[in-house]
């Protein structure tokens, strides 16, 4: 099990803001597992109020099979949410927003095989889908 936070344990909007700080901080692998970690499950427990987040959720999914199924080891030790606020909301598509990002990022590195590339700019372009079905 790999742990991405330093905390013990903290609440989610504080776990988004910190693994968004990582992400843009420069190329984390660890970060963007833990950035769809923790999309997942706001979707899991946000789904079924409000149907955008059952559209972020289809975009999220994909995404992390595509990307993130060797990750299934990382945690982030953060509680999860348990009502769809304004904050958590605006926090997980700042969130996603810097994970499309990082995978723009992976799209350009010459690298990597053209096959991947193309792999890393579809993903941006699903978890730019998931950020505007929050919006």
């Amino acid at each position: 099990m790999r742990a991405l936070t330093d905390a013990a344990h903290m609440e989610f909007v504080e776990a988004t803001s910190a693994l968004t700080a990582r992400l843009a901080a420069g190329n984390d692998d660890l970060a963007a597992a833990g950035a769809i970690c923790l999309a997942v499950e706001a979707w899991k427990h946000l789904a079924g109020e409000d149907t955008a987040w059952d559209r972020f959720g289809l975009e999220i999914l994909n995404v992390r099979s595509t990307f993130y199924t060797h990750y299934d080891d990382v945690v982030v030790d953060t509680t999860v949410p348990t009502t769809a606020s304004t904050h958590i909301r605006d926090a997980v598509r700042e969130l996603v927003s810097q994970l499309a990002r990082y995978h723009d990022h992976r799209a350009l590195d010459a690298d990597s095989a053209l096959s991947e590339r193309l792999d890393h700019d579809a993903a941006a372009q699903q978890l730019r889908r998931a950020v505007a079905a929050l919006a």
